[in-house]
């Protein structure tokens, strides 16, 4: 084989298409959002239970 008498050179150029300022959202909506809150106040409520109940003073 003939060996390159040129370096390879590749070029990227950048996209034509303007970027979007927002980022893109989940495919799975607020899903994963409303699951997170079901925990943290699931979590909230088991330790209001272990600790009497009420957080008064």
């Amino acid at each position: 084989m003939r060996q390159q008498t040129k370096p390879f050179i590749v070029e990227r150029k950048p996209s034509r298409k303007p970027k979007p300022d927002t980022t893109q959202p989940s495919i799975w909506g607020r899903l994963d959002a409303d699951i997170a809150q079901g925990l943290k106040n699931q979590h909230d409520a088991d330790h209001a239970a272990a600790t009497g109940g009420d957080d008064r003073a």
